[in-house]
């Protein structure tokens, strides 16, 4: 674990200083596709404690290198600390010319697209069938709400690009992760609009969630 703590975000995701906002968002993407908790790959190294602080510090190496604002200040501090190379920061990558990445699209036109195709998947897989036994349980975990996006092949990126929720709060949402959960009046809002996304009753959700929730606590 020392060695992940200590790695620069670049290293983190095994991308160069001068990779391009498609290079950092498919790197991303990968290192997910390793360390979630249904990765064998992981599960065979890591405890599931020591898989959720890793998931925390690659979501925190994306917030950072995908925003434009947040990468300057980020390298400009790596550099004067001497972590990285500034000649390497000359030429970063531009964006690839052509289609547009499905994860690089904008919050506007790009955004209401993705919301729309998102919800063409939703259509084209019994969605309401498998959602079913999840709304009719009593305690709704954010496991339950995981297996559901899954089971439609909706990245957890998808539902970062179209509602804003922080990729942050998304994972804990989806890992019951109850210290990390924000204040309850944003709670039911980030999960009312999990669920509008993936055409579920919001009330269920929401309703079944908190008292999964309150049940967690009181086994404490």
């Amino acid at each position: 674990m020392d060695r992940f703590e200590n790695l620069n975000f670049y290293e983190l995701l095994e991308i160069p200083v001068n990779a391009s906002s498609f290079e950092i968002r498919q790197a991303y993407r990968n290192a997910l596709s390793i360390y979630e908790e249904d990765s064998m790959i992981s599960d065979a190294f890591f405890t599931d404690e020591e898989r959720n602080v890793i998931l925390r510090r690659i979501e925190e190496a994306f917030s950072m290198l995908i925003d434009k604002g947040h990468r300057v200040a980020y390298n400009r501090k790596m550099v004067d600390s001497g972590a990285i190379d500034a000649s390497l920061l000359e030429n970063i990558k531009p964006k690839p010319k052509g289609p547009i990445p499905l994860f690089s699209l904008k919050k506007t036109g790009g955004q209401e697209t993705l919301s729309l195709k998102v919800r063409a998947r939703i259509r084209g897989n019994n969605f309401a069938e498998v959602s079913q036994p999840v709304l009719s349980k009593d305690l709704i975990s954010g496991k339950d709400l995981k297996k559901l996006r899954k089971h439609v092949g909706i990245a957890i990126e998808e539902i970062f690009e179209i509602t804003r929720i922080s990729l942050k709060v998304l994972m804990a949402i989806e890992s019951d992760d109850v210290a990390s959960l924000p204040q309850a009046f944003y709670l039911k809002n980030f999960l009312k609009a999990y669920a509008e996304l993936l055409k579920l009753d919001s009330r269920k959700v929401i309703d079944g969630y908190l008292k999964n929730i309150g049940h967690l606590n009181d086994k404490k």
